[in-house]
């Protein structure tokens, strides 16, 4: 629990500090942040809907279904999280919400390349990547370079994500020419470098 270290006068300036910005209008708006049933189950109607013409390679499904699928994403990370939040309180809520912590059968295997890593963006033109689950990956370490790939000293790291859909390209230069890779990750085991994408300039 966050600063469950701290001397009590301490904790004290700390919890007053928090309790001047957890106004009623924040609260509301946090709880607004939440998705209800209701938008949940809207989200996963498009999803769902759109995987038809995803399949039939329809560029404008394709582009819809990987947006749904981003927003659908969204949400769950968001229900998921306080799930994982509120079990200081009741550890049974993650269970309801189907989140179980089972050791993986895969957990030993060596981690492989991913070689399907690929480029969308959403109808604010925001890009993002996605890439098939690696077995046994915990995260994902996504990489870019702006100059020439084949120097490795080029690439530096951007993100990390422990979700392998939908992954924010956030902090690129769009007036260069980005250059992307991505690998999976267990603890301290890295798995080797997927297939490289173009992320062309603007």
């Amino acid at each position: 629990m966050p600063h469950n270290n701290l001397p009590h006068p301490e904790m004290i300036t700390r919890s007053e500090e928090f309790r001047q910005v957890l106004t009623p209008d924040l609260f509301a708006y946090l709880l607004s942040l939440i998705p209800t049933p209701e938008k949940y189950a809207a989200m996963h109607e498009r999803f769902e809907g759109s995987v038809t013409g995803y399949l039939k390679g329809d560029p404008e499904m394709v582009k819809q279904c990987e947006e749904a699928r981003v927003e659908l994403n969204k949400a769950m990370s968001i229900v998921q999280g306080i799930g994982k939040a509120v079990s200081v309180v009741d550890p049974t809520v993650q269970e309801k919400l189907g989140i179980v912590h089972q050791k993986s059968s895969s957990s030993s295997a060596a981690l492989t390349a991913a070689k399907d890593l690929r480029l969308f963006f959403d109808k604010n033109g925001q890009p993002y990547c996605s890439v098939t689950r690696l077995a046994g990956a915990k995260g994902y370490d996504l990489w870019f370079c702006e100059g020439e790939p084949s120097v490795e000293s080029n690439w530096k790291l951007l993100t990390w994500s422990s979700s392998c859909q939908g992954i924010y390209l956030t902090g690129l230069n769009r007036t260069r020419t980005n250059y992307l890779k991505l690998r999976g990750k267990r603890g301290n085991e890295l798995g080797p470098w997927s297939n490289m994408v173009i992320l062309p300039p603007v």
